[in-house]
């Protein structure tokens, strides 16, 4: 498998380009706090930035604070997977964006190998640091990226990783925050030659390993692609709402990138949402663990303009808790990066909605 950088994405057809299942699914659990400590505007700041008052009248964190799984109750997180283009590790490029966008990410997300390199271990270079006042996104993949080796889900389940499962979960215990850790989101990309119930069992088996080596602070997040003609797929792979505190899903604009129909964010977004809403799933939260538009063809006002609609759009639809931008290229040149005229000021404006100004509260666990 390739590194997550060159990822491909569900196609918004029915065919589908052969490649090998990946994650952008997202695992984890969260654990009862002893203490939750409120950050204030004053510390989000970056430089030229001003973090809007929450809405909820009185401008403290009182009555909009995040529940004990971390979900906002009045509005959403706001979030991107910033690719590391220093070479000195993750942080200076979260620094970078945010300072071209005026704001603190709430959310980022890092993706792992199941190796004991460091592209496997958890909080990997200055993850740890970037935690400090934002959520991790620790995606984990049933794969070794050095060896081009995919690990079957049923050698999951049969304890075959329980040391490399048990590692990780110390290493989430000793971190002690609330943690946001990915297990192969989007398999129902049906592309994998393995099952829906081998999928489940080896889900499990990394949450009971976690649970058992008393990593509480994980936060359970299950993915799919959110790609519609898939929707059928779904269900087989649910392990059960008491493994599962998130759902989500991955929508993205192809528009030119694959001759696809423009899409404005709405129409990206909203029918995934619909289903879950209509399907069983409306008591837990959703986020979207991707998202991102390619540019249109002859429109080009309109990339800028998909990014500005979407806080109007994200107040129809209240169970979206959060949304995590990629802004980066995949492996069939599909570019999603904050790119264009306008671009970039467009997703800036957008994230300085007061919806997406929530309050950020550092749990622990003692």
């Amino acid at each position: 498998m390739t590194p997550p950088d060159k990822r491909r994405h569900a196609l918004p057809t029915a065919r589908l380009s052969a490649s090998r299942w990946v994650l952008i699914g997202l695992v984890g659990a969260l654990v009862a706090v002893a203490g939750i400590y409120a950050y204030n505007s004053s510390g989000w700041q970056v430089p030229g930035a001003q973090r809007p008052v929450v809405p909820g009248g009185d401008g403290t964190a009182t009555s909009c604070t995040p529940t004990l799984k971390l979900v906002p109750p009045c509005g959403a997180w706001w979030g991107m997977h910033v690719p590391a283009d220093s070479g000195g590790g993750l942080m200076p490029d979260v620094a970078a964006m945010e300072k071209k966008i005026g704001r603190k990410l709430d959310i980022t997300i890092s993706y792992h190998d199941m190796s004991d390199s460091d592209a496997g271990r958890f909080f990997r270079d200055d993850e740890s640091e970037i935690g400090n006042d934002r959520i991790l996104f620790l995606g984990w993949e049933s794969t070794i990226w050095q060896d081009n080796l995919n690990i079957a889900w049923r050698d999951i389940a049969a304890g075959h990783y329980d040391q490399a499962i048990s590692d990780q979960a110390e290493r989430v215990r000793k971190y002690g925050k609330p943690v946001l850790v990915g297990f192969d989101g989007e398999k129902d990309r049906d592309e994998s030659g393995q099952n829906p119930a081998e999928y489940i069992a080896a889900y499990k088996r990394i949450v009971d390993g976690f649970r058992n080596a008393g990593a509480t602070n994980a936060l359970w997040v299950w993915g799919v692609t959110g790609y519609y003609p898939f929707r059928d797929r779904w269900k087989a792979y649910y392990p059960g709402d008491s493994y599962v505190d998130w759902i989500s899903y991955d929508p993205y604009n192809f528009a030119i990138c694959r001759g696809a129909e423009w899409q404005n964010f709405e129409q990206t977004v909203q029918p995934t949402y619909e289903w879950f809403q209509q399907n069983g799933f409306a008591d837990k939260p959703l986020m979207l663990a991707e998202y991102g538009t390619e540019s249109h063809k002859s429109d080009t006002s309109a990339r800028a303009n998909w990014y500005l609609d979407i806080p109007k759009v994200m107040k129809t639809m209240p169970n979206l808790k959060a949304i995590v931008q990629w802004n980066n290229t995949d492996a069939d040149h599909c570019n999603f990066s904050l790119t264009g005229p306008g671009v970039l000021d467009a997703f800036a404006k957008a994230g300085k909605d007061p919806y997406f100004q929530q309050p950020m509260v550092r749990q622990s666990t003692g």
